[in-house]
């Protein structure tokens, strides 16, 4: 079975999240060694509740070029301090799933969520993860 769910990219300008906190777009992103994986390029919204459920992760390549686009739920997310940190090694995030911005058709984010090894948003039961339960400002 196949479920698709909605998400739109922030920087579309279509809509923005409920948390202005939330906008991580530009900071580093550093793996559960403390090496650096990325940065945060892009974040996926889910329209209905305007809050973070994928961050689309740059890394690799000079200037933009040869680039790698990698989904990250924000679930992986455990702290945000001067940089996005996250439960799972560099490997971990460039053997994920590529981001393509442009699909041509309804994506099904499921399989990102169990690579991971984390419960979709849609399901009944999920928690809200830190990233979308912190209480402070960067």
């Amino acid at each position: 079975m196949t479920t698709t769910h909605e998400l739109v990219p922030l920087g579309t300008g279509e809509l923005t999240l409920a948390e202005d906190q939330d906008d991580v777009r530009g900071m580093p992103v550093m793996d559960v060694r403390d090496h650096r994986v990325g940065e945060v390029e892009e974040i996926l919204v889910d329209p209905e509740q305007r809050r973070a459920r994928l961050l689309v992760v740059a890394s690799g390549g000079v200037l933009g070029l040869a680039q790698h686009h990698r989904l990250v739920p924000v679930d992986a997310v455990s702290r945000v301090h001067g940089a996005v940190r996250l439960e799972r090694s560099d490997l971990h995030v460039e053997s994920g799933f590529d981001y393509d911005p442009e699909p041509p058709g309804p994506v099904d984010y499921r399989p990102v969520y169990s690579y991971f090894g984390y419960t979709p948003f849609w399901e009944d039961g999920y928690p809200d993860p830190y990233f979308l339960d912190r209480r402070w400002a960067r």
